[in-house]
């Protein structure tokens, strides 16, 4: 990892927002063409990388996941304390996970991440979450045909997502889950959520490290609003991942 950026990480750590789950909250029930969504914990932090740091997207999910442990008290709470940890405290959890055996083929694969701005991707959450005995399981989805790929991923969320709702009717189908690690080619996100319109589409609702929350919706934070129908579709939209966004991918994980 070069200088420059070591210093930059040390400095800035990361941009979080707090709070952002509830102004999606209330833009989904305003949506008209918004059958259902379920949503997961209202806790969880949208995290972002900061501007220059390259392909950190996996820590940057791992944090978003962390900050449900800590805001919520789950099980391993208590090995964070009230904060998740930075990038490299997660690079020495994740080699403390291979020196116990945890998914130890990640260090031959990689050389060793320690001090490096080397990809990291879901076995090595995986390694951190369960060095750390904090319950989590992987499903991986994959099928030559991309499309069948991407609808038996939706499928497998939104299993998870209905096993912890209480009103199975209502448009709006709150749950108090963890949000889901995600990994496809290239880049993994948080999936903090799923949506039905009422053209019969499914999508993803997430959080992706790659984009920051836009003024307009960190200015809505702890407020009630009312938008017209254009503006809650437009202030939706970094959030939403459709089929056709995934068309590309044979390949899905989830933690």
């Amino acid at each position: 990892m070069p200088g420059w950026l070591s210093s930059l990480l040390k400095k800035k750590g990361e941009v979080s927002s707090e709070g952002v789950l509830p102004v999606l909250r209330q833009l989904l029930e305003q949506c008209s063409s918004t059958e259902y969504a379920y949503l997961c914990h209202p806790y969880v932090a949208h995290v972002s990388k900061i501007r220059g740091e390259g392909g950190f997207c996996g820590y940057r999910n791992i944090q978003m996941l962390v900050s449900y442990i800590v805001s919520t008290r789950a099980t391993g709470s208590e090995r964070f304390g009230d904060r998740f940890p930075t990038v490299f405290e997660i690079q020495d959890l994740i080699e403390n996970a291979w020196d116990m055996g945890i998914n130890s083929h990640g260090r031959q694969e990689t050389g060793g991440i320690k001090g490096t701005r080397k990809y990291i991707g879901t076995p090595e959450a995986q390694a951190l979450f369960c060095s750390l005995t904090i319950p989590c399981a992987v499903q991986a989805v994959r099928d030559e045909d991309s499309k069948q790929a991407g609808t038996r991923m939706l499928d497998a969320v939104e299993n998870y997502f209905s096993q912890g709702m209480h009103d199975g009717t209502a448009k709006l189908r709150l749950t108090a889950l963890p949000p889901i690690y995600f990994q496809r080619r290239g880049h993994s996100m948080t999936i903090i959520g799923l949506e039905k319109l009422t053209n019969g589409q499914v999508q993803l609702l997430v959080f992706d490290p790659t984009f920051r929350d836009s003024p307009s919706i960190q200015e809505l934070i702890d407020k009630d609003f009312q938008y017209k129908a254009s503006t809650v579709d437009r202030m939706l939209r970094p959030y939403r991942r459709s089929c056709r966004d995934l068309r590309h991918y044979r390949e899905f994980e989830l933690l």
